[in-house]
């Protein structure tokens, strides 16, 4: 991460609005605070499992958006959650474009 302090401005509950609010229409209502909620765990954990984390404030972090969405599709699938395979970009791209708008990478 190129700015550890830039995790503390990161809300989770304006993480799912946010999230929900860039959602095409038919996906608004599918899914709940608590699905995007495990969406963004999930994402964190895939950072935390590739080191995302660690101090590297001089070198820039490369995101595998597909790698995020194949990582997700499996702890969901693992876990047992109910989020369909073709919804999964979509979460983890609302995800990734908060966190961007945040300027965490």
């Amino acid at each position: 991460m190129s700015q550890n302090d830039d995790l503390f401005t990161y809300d989770e509950d304006d993480a799912v609005k946010y999230i929900q609010n860039v959602l095409p229409q038919e996906l608004k209502e599918k899914y709940s605070h608590d699905d995007i909620v495990y969406i963004t765990d999930v994402v964190y954990d895939y950072y935390e499992q590739k080191g995302l984390f660690d101090d590297r404030d001089d070198e820039e972090v490369e995101i595998d958006e597909d790698d995020i969405i194949a990582y997700a599709r499996k702890c969901a699938h693992k876990d047992g959650m109910k989020i369909d395979d073709e919804d999964m970009p979509f979460l983890v791209r609302g995800e990734l474009d908060y966190e961007e708008s945040l300027g965490v990478f």
